[in-house]
């Protein structure tokens, strides 16, 4: 993965979290690539980063199961762009939450990683340091078994879900520049 002047992906694997460039727009991937569609909110990430114009505005940020050391890319957050597997009744079904939907889709543990992203958000809003806004878009995964690849269901999900993702991003930059104009 490649760093760039405008955007880039910030590896949240082994290897010390570093926090975000400070770009008040911020694109969180998170997932599990060894546990088939769980890995469906890289995967997006991946496809949102190579198909938005590029913004010195957003950061793309590569969380994979990061937990906690993430609070500090959401604290950065201005606007914050989350995308996940999560949980519904039809697998490869997208998802796309907004303002008070999102603590009910955590309340209602949707997400496999929800615990972690609540316990983040509500760091984050302990400290008065909490996202203006946040959205989540998502597609229920079919299997979270260990194995590597993506069902089907999940990639067509992945494909559907990227133009929403694409939109919801726009949304961010437009708001985001309206602030710094």
């Amino acid at each position: 993965m490649t760093s760039q002047t405008t955007s880039h992906i910030t590896s949240r694997g082994p290897a010390p979290v570093e926090r975000s460039t400070g770009a008040p727009v911020v694109v969180l991937g998170i997932g599990n690539t060894i546990m088939a569609d769980d890995g469906i909110g890289l995967a997006l990430l991946e496809q949102v980063q190579a198909q938005a114009p590029a913004s010195p505005l957003v950061d793309f940020v590569d969380g994979r199961t990061g937990g906690m050391e993430l609070l500090p890319v959401v604290q950065d957050a201005r606007y914050l762009l989350v995308l996940d597997a999560v949980a519904g009744p039809v697998p490869g079904e997208v998802v796309s939450l907004s303002g008070d939907q999102v603590p009910r889709l955590l309340a209602s543990k949707l997400s496999p990683h929800q615990v972690g992203l609540l316990d983040i958000l509500a760091a984050a809003r302990l400290l008065g340091t909490e996202p203006e806004r946040i959205d989540v878009v998502g597609v229920v995964p079919e299997t979270v078994d260990l194995c590597l690849g993506m069902t089907e269901a999940a990639s067509r999900g992945v494909e559907q879900a990227t133009p929403i993702a694409l939109a919801v991003l726009a949304e961010l930059v437009a708001a985001a520049e309206a602030v710094s104009a």
